[in-house]
């Protein structure tokens, strides 16, 4: 049962953010601003599929060229856009972007070598993420506090997104015990 909510959770999650995605789209007059919303659906989409296919064994997408050509585009959106911030000198927005892009980072490390939960790798990656997290937070909070709704709301989805890939990894650290067992024997 608690498999079916997660994935009732995953479905409306990112359905409203697929609706986001719309929003920025269809209201803001930026168009850099609409390319990294879908640049980073893009990489949204390849981690919930690399942490899926990785969780039943499967080959991350660095060696599939389809996953990585999709990454690829996904990051050559998400960059275009921080040229955008970094030379409107929006601050917030580059910081936002810049911790996202050393959270994807950390994801593929995870991704690429699990490691066992509760080992000294394990908690020194948890301790980076949170605090990489934090910092989205924390721009989430200053837009708030600023009345930038759609900013505010924004960033609460992908965090809450995020959340997920997180579950996702987790779950495939928890298979990294097993195997490293396994290993051994």
């Amino acid at each position: 049962m608690r498999a079916r909510g997660l994935a009732v959770f995953k479905t409306v999650l990112y359905g409203l953010l697929i609706l986001n995605v719309g929003t920025f789209l269809y209201l803001d007059p930026e168009p850099h601003r609409a390319i990294d919303q879908l640049g980073w659906l893009i990489l949204l989409g390849v981690f919930e599929y690399e942490t899926r296919l990785s969780a039943r064994g499967g080959v991350p997408a660095v060696v599939r060229p389809l996953p990585l050509a999709c990454e690829l585009a996904g990051y050559a959106c998400a960059l275009y856009a921080l040229r955008h911030y970094i030379g409107a000198a929006d601050w917030i927005e580059v910081t936002n972007a810049v911790t996202w892009l050393a959270i994807s980072a950390m994801i593929w490390t995870d991704i690429l070598w699990p490691t066992d939960t509760g080992t000294a790798a394990f908690r020194l990656r948890s301790l980076v993420k949170s605090l990489l997290y934090a910092m989205t937070l924390i721009c989430a909070a200053i837009w708030g506090w600023q009345g930038s709704l759609l900013d505010f709301y924004d960033s609460a989805l992908w965090i809450l997104c995020f959340f997920v890939i997180e579950l996702n990894i987790l779950r495939l650290e928890g298979l990294a015990a097993p195997r490293a067992v396994a290993r051994r024997g």
